[in-house]
């Protein structure tokens, strides 16, 4: 008898739209939950994020709990656990790994009247010293992509077993996720599928499927197909007839399955995601190589990392190490702040690929409003300027706070590259630069709307969501912050010359903190009640001056182009005020980025470009003062 395990991952992100979470619970989460109570026989392990069920609970109408329990109930269904709020746990200081997987254990004993025995890894990245966290925190199995196990050398008929993993003595049970199944699941008929299985040979113990549940209803296409075309039904039916192959939970799996040996699996996660991580350059060479390489050596071509965006996006980092500044001064103490930050570590904005939010800026508000709801509630923080290397690229930043506010400068080219508001939780320069993509070129390259569509495997399609998305294609030659200069002997040249981006001098006092580039301009920055004060002393031997703000401001249908010494920018919900001691000359633009996702291609609105212009033949001197 061959032994099938179904591990289902429902999710949706903090800070996704109520619409989104009701779509995806209406068509996909209990559809699928139905269909199931009507086959006792099959059996499936369940993963549902902190996040959505927090607003599951809060919808009485849902009757995804009740579905739960029910099948809970009647030994179906295996409640399985993770990081509440689906962090990426590698990504985390210990103490974090451990409570986060504590709040999830503790929830689902609450919720359904079980603790998990296994745990679902965020995004399935795996790295070699979680054997060890995932221990200590009472986790007996995880399941991670075959992908890791190929790269030590396992194949065929080795991945349909149970392995031991140890970190520091503290061991793990291990399943190799099975990639097949994942692309036959839901889009091969079913008898396709148990074909499959049935031809693998007798060496088998089991066979796992582990992936996201909005393939069964929520990705494009796939409700016609899953529901109203019945291939849910067809599956489950045929999984019922079958006399060969029975579903059994992942728990039930580890009681009965001895594991096979221990083996050490290298930093992996499933095998888009290497290629999503590589430079947008490298993703195609990484692609074609691996294609280039027979299946059964495919494996030992390796790609990024997920730590690899971290590299790649400048902002992903930034929340990153925003969050582990926060951390590091909230300290140990269970507290609503801690809730606020443990909330913050919610992967997807910190990544993107198909799925990952890093561009859908409502995902990064999210982020940065729990960071600062923690920071606001602290009972003590420090205040005042200091350095401190708060990004991890070995130069250390200039740290402003105030009772309200958090500023963080860097030297290269003395610009800010954080400003936040703890009052309304707000970072004003949350702004995404835009980036070349791999899948640009793919969408430039291709001939037709028409080919983009249809009810296929998103990881083998391209969509278009934005049908004149092309138009909108631009990239960024610097990262998008604020205070950068320029300089030019006319206006024009100045605004399309080059960055100065040489390691400015830095000076502190108490309250402000001035920045120097010997021979071209001085710039003092001082916070001020809910904004800030810059002072410009400009020496450049030049007749035009610009300072590029990037700021996360909606637009508004306004002028694009004046010269004012006072003007407001932004909309209701988040305005700035900007006055000038003389008038200068201001462009504003708007900054649109062109992103994937699984329901396709788009443009999303990012943020405003206010460039302020100062001719320096009538003066060499400028007071900006900006603010809500």
């Amino acid at each position: 008898m061959k032994r099938l395990c179904l591990c289902i991952h429902n999710h949706q992100p903090v800070g996704n739209f109520d619409y989104v979470f009701r779509e995806a619970i209406d068509r996909s989460y209990v559809p699928f939950l139905e269909t199931l109570s009507r086959y006792p026989r099959i059996k499936v392990s369940l993963h549902t994020s902190g996040p959505l069920l927090e607003f599951i609970e809060q919808d009485p109408t849902s009757t995804y709990l009740d579905l739960v329990r029910n099948l809970v109930a009647s030994g179906q269904l295996e409640v399985v656990g993770g990081g509440y709020f689906e962090p990426i746990l590698q990504l985390l200081p210990e103490r974090d790994r451990i409570q986060q997987i504590q709040l999830m254990s503790d929830e689902l004993l609450r919720l359904f009247g079980r603790r998990p025995t296994g745990l679902w890894l965020a995004e399935r990245v795996w790295e070699p010293d979680l054997a060890s966290s995932l221990a200590r925190a009472g986790v007996q199995w995880t399941l991670v992509d075959d992908n890791g196990f190929e790269k030590i050398g396992l194949q065929g008929p080795d991945l349909t077993h149970a392995y031991v993993t140890e970190d520091q003595g503290q061991t793990l049970t291990v399943f190799p996720i099975l990639k097949e199944l994942r692309y036959r699941i839901p889009w091969s008929e079913p008898e396709e599928t148990l074909r499959f299985i049935r031809d693998f040979g007798e060496d088998t113990e089991i066979f796992v499927y582990g992936d996201d549940g909005e393939k069964f209803g929520l990705w494009p296409g796939t409700y016609d197909h899953v529901y109203a075309h019945g291939w849910l039904q067809r599956f489950f039916q045929a999984l019922t007839d079958a006399e060969d192959v029975t579903t059994v939970t992942v728990a039930e799996a580890v009681s009965s399955l001895k594991p096979r040996e221990r083996v050490y699996l290298p930093t992996c996660s499933y095998v888009e995601m290497e290629e999503w991580s590589l430079a947008a350059s490298r993703q195609k060479a990484y692609a074609d190589l691996r294609d280039s390489v027979s299946p059964e050596n495919r494996a030992f071509v390796s790609g990024g990392t997920f730590r690899n965006y971290l590299a790649r996006y400048p902002e992903a980092n930034r929340m990153h190490k925003r969050m582990l500044f926060v951390g590091s001064e909230l300290g140990n103490a269970d507290s609503e702040a801690r809730m606020h930050y443990l909330r913050s570590q919610c992967n997807c904005a910190y990544w993107h690929g198909i799925f990952g939010g890093l561009y859908l800026p409502h995902l990064r508000d999210a982020i940065y409003a729990e960071l600062l709801t923690a920071e606001r509630l602290m009972p003590e923080r420090r205040l005042g300027a200091w350095l401190q290397d708060t990004d991890a690229d070995g130069r250390p930043e200039v740290v402003m706070a105030t009772e309200h506010q958090m500023f963080f400068l860097h030297v290269c080219g003395g610009r800010l590259v954080l400003w936040d508001d703890l009052r309304q939780a707000w970072s004003w320069s949350n702004v995404m630069t835009r980036y070349h993509e791999a899948f640009h070129d793919r969408m430039l390259e291709a001939t037709s709307q028409s080919e983009m569509q249809g009810v296929a495997n998103i990881h083998e399609t391209l969509r278009l969501k934005d049908p004149d998305v092309s138009g909108t294609l631009q990239f960024d030659d610097h990262m998008r912050v604020s205070f950068i200069d320029r300089f030019g002997p006319s206006l024009d040249a100045a605004t399309g010359s080059e960055p100065v981006m040489k390691e400015y001098s830095a000076r502190l006092g108490q309250t402000w903190a001035r920045f120097e580039a010997s021979g071209l301009i001085v710039k003092t920055f001082a916070p001020s009640e809910g904004g800030l004060r810059v002072d410009f002393e400009i020496g450049a031997p030049q007749d035009w001056y610009v300072c590029e703000l990037n700021l996360a401001l909606w637009w508004e249908d306004r002028e694009r182009s004046f010269v004012a010494n006072s003007f407001t920018i932004g909309t209701e919900s988040h305005r700035l005020s900007v006055r000038t001691s003389s008038p200068v000359h201001v462009e504003l633009s708007p900054i649109r980025t062109v992103s994937n996702s699984e329901s396709g291609i788009e443009t999303v609105y990012q943020g405003m470009t206010v460039s302020i212009a100062l001719d320096l033949r009538t003066s060499r001197h400028l007071t900006l003062e900006i603010g809500g």
